[in-house]
């Protein structure tokens, strides 16, 4: 088995945990490639948090090679195990006795009021967001939905998440938690000046398009938390999910996404005395 190697140099104990990993690759026989290698890794090993994974999906060349992630950060929730596990996780992958989950991708592009590309197609696994460059004014951006116009919002922002990103910024914004294996994309706005909005869940299909609207502040559009392209009056973002890309994670066997719930971000119902 080959697995290449990703690695995030601002943890602190990344240089131990790498010491660690080549001690049990080669007790197991595991051939940790190069950087650079030329040769197709079986897996993609990450070494750090959820930052580190979202990186690693932007970055990776070829997606359709699993992640296998290893929390050295702090909250871990895309991952499927601590250092501690770090043997365990390998062994497992040797014996194939592992789940890969594919999750889901948001697709965008950034257009001008003339329908021209501001940038690149972008890619996100958690979210897509929008939101106003200036820090004390609302922005206005009308919402559609498949060609159909919805409603607009005066607000700081908007947050298009997929289900995996349902749990990071939406979550904390308010939004619906999504299970990850859902085909379904969550729409969110953050500060809403109205007390009557709400967050949606649209179904995998749907098209959906943000413009920005004229005398409203310039807003900042980022996915995965990297800003890809500022836009202005009459420009246009529009979002799918993405048909032909998809992450796929490793999680081991007894992985269960309710119990990740519980335990990364202490979710429950009432408590009984």
């Amino acid at each position: 088995m080959k697995i290449s190697v990703i690695t995030n140099e601002t943890i602190a104990g990344t240089p131990a945990a790498v010491r660690k990993l080549r001690r049990i690759a080669a007790k197991l026989g595991i051939e940790i490639l190069p950087e650079g290698s030329p040769d197709k890794p079986d897996f993609h090993l990450v070494l750090g948090g959820d930052g580190s994974v979202l990186r690693a999906v932007h970055t990776v060349p070829d997606l359709r090679v699993p992640l296998v992630n290893i929390n050295i950060g702090s909250l871990g929730y895309l991952t499927c195990a601590g250092l501690d596990d770090l043997e365990c996780v390998l062994q497992s992958l040797l014996d194939d006795r592992v789940k890969l989950t594919r999750r889901s991708l948001l697709e965008a592009r950034c257009l001008n009021a003339d329908g021209r590309p501001i940038a690149a197609p972008v890619f996100a696994l958690n979210d897509l967001v929008a939101m106003r460059a200036d820090s004390g004014r609302v922005v206005g951006i009308a919402f559609a939905v498949d060609g159909v116009d919805v409603t607009t919002f005066l607000c700081d922002g908007l947050i298009v998440s997929t289900p995996t990103g349902s749990t990071a910024y939406s979550l904390s914004a308010g939004g619906p938690i999504i299970m990850p294996d859902a085909d379904a994309i969550g729409i969110n706005v953050i500060c809403p000046h109205t007390l009557t909005s709400r967050p949606l869940v649209l179904p995998e299909k749907a098209r959906i398009t943000l413009r920005i609207l004229r005398g409203q502040s310039p807003l900042s559009f980022s996915a995965d938390g990297q800003v890809c392209a500022a836009l202005s009056t009459g420009d246009r973002i529009e979002i799918k999910l993405a048909r032909r890309r998809q992450a796929r994670l490793v999680m081991l066997p007894e992985h269960n996404d309710f119990a990740t719930l519980r335990l990364k971000l202490n979710w429950s119902g009432a408590l009984i005395p």
